[in-house]
């Protein structure tokens, strides 16, 4: 559950930047990379690749339906 809002906070974030970037995307990546958005974008990436590690990093690691201690 926590792994899919996460995700969805990522996804959200992303598309915020990108909003703010959309006016950059035709000019180039040097002028994308310079605009409002693409911290708030790259940021988004980064919450998006957390969510899908989610399961490493809470240290959730399953084992057909047993924990790994077990």
């Amino acid at each position: 559950m926590a792994k899919k809002i996460v995700i969805g906070i990522g996804i959200i974030i992303l598309l915020i930047g990108l909003a703010l970037q959309a006016k950059y995307i035709p000019q180039g990546y040097s002028k994308f990379i310079e605009g409002e958005g693409y911290i708030t974008f790259m940021a988004g990436i980064i919450i998006i690749i957390l969510g899908l590690a989610f399961n490493l990093l809470a240290g959730e690691m399953q084992n057909d339906g047993r924990d790994s201690n077990g």
